[in-house]
């Protein structure tokens, strides 16, 4: 099938004749993954009854006049919801229909007035929890009681200040930037000091990779403690004595990339709140962990103009 253009996918509200499509798409997925379990059945069966009576929502993705795909919103109470039972039909996956029906109900709630939005899922599930993820939900403990195959919880609260998302968001883009063209550097240039006492490529590359391993703690530990104190790190000693002078080229652009998607995502699962807390390095003042987050990636496309590569 070809990609499907946006305007030919439209999101429609739920009747009760579309009751048998909502229980054929679920049960589809849940036997194929998992088990049906009795409060899926109940559920399926009757969403007028569990769902739409208590305040809920279902959406159906409509190709044509084919259903491909369905999602619902479960009442918890006045301020929040439960994101739940979303399919898509096997023939229309690959196309974005989930996303179109994640933003959908989100939207939904958005119009409810509700604070927050939460899900189940199983952490087998990669693509639906990645693209969770990049909706703006992050995870939580997960209670127990709900459904036998639920391995992770969920939340996405509206109208908090997420301003890190840009920050991790802009990591990726450098990242992708930067990749292509540190690998067009031959291993013999990136191994030259222009000068004495300046670092090569290779060690400022090297250099990167020390910050994010030393930031990485930072990010983690600054979120349990409100005031924390840490020291900082000397720069030329790590370098030295991680002797990036002699690492294959190729090997340390895979690894400064690597470590960098992992802080991508790290930053993005920081809560809002815990972005004020703060870090006191050395004995600089204390600075907030947003403050840190920003100058992160300040510092790393700053050390990146220094290889030539300008972002």
């Amino acid at each position: 099938m070809a990609p499907l253009q946006n305007n030919e996918v439209r999101l429609v509200d739920y009747i009760p004749a579309y009751q048998p499509h909502f229980e054929r798409l679920n049960k589809w997925w849940i036997e194929r993954y998992f088990t049906v379990e009795p409060v899926d059945e109940d559920v399926l069966g009757k969403p007028d009854q569990h769902i739409i009576a208590k305040g809920g929502d279902i959406i159906f993705a409509m190709v044509g006049e084919t259903i491909a795909g369905t999602v619902a919103l479960k009442s918890i109470d006045a301020e929040s919801a439960e994101m739940t039972k979303m399919a898509v039909d096997e023939a229309y996956q690959g196309h974005r229909i989930g996303w179109k029906l994640a933003e959908g109900i989100l939207d939904v709630a958005r119009k409810k007035g509700l604070k927050k939005v939460v899900l189940y899922s199983n952490t087998k599930l990669v693509p639906a929890l990645n693209m969770y993820q990049k909706l703006g939900f992050r995870e939580i403990p997960v209670e127990e009681g709900r459904y036998e195959r639920s391995t992770i919880k969920m939340e996405i609260v509206f109208d908090e200040e997420n301003r890190h998302y840009a920050i991790a968001d802009g990591l990726i883009n450098a990242i992708n930037t930067a990749v292509p063209l540190l690998r067009q550097i031959p291993e013999t240039v990136a191994a030259e000091r222009i000068t004495r006492g300046k670092w090569s490529p290779k060690e400022i590359i090297g250099h990167l990779i020390d910050s994010a391993i030393n930031n990485n703690v930072r990010f983690i530990r600054s979120q349990q403690i409100s005031l924390l104190e840490i020291p900082g790190y000397a720069q030329d000693f790590w370098v030295k004595g991680q002797a990036w002078q002699f690492s294959s080229w190729q090997e340390l652009i895979d690894l400064w990339a690597g470590m960098n998607k992992h802080l991508a995502l790290t930053i993005r699962a920081i809560p809002a709140e815990a972005l004020q807390h703060l870090i006191k390095i050395n004995e600089n003042e204390p600075v907030t962990l947003e403050y840190v987050v920003t100058d992160y990636l300040g510092h790393l496309k700053h050390h990146l103009t220094q290889v030539k590569i300008i972002l």
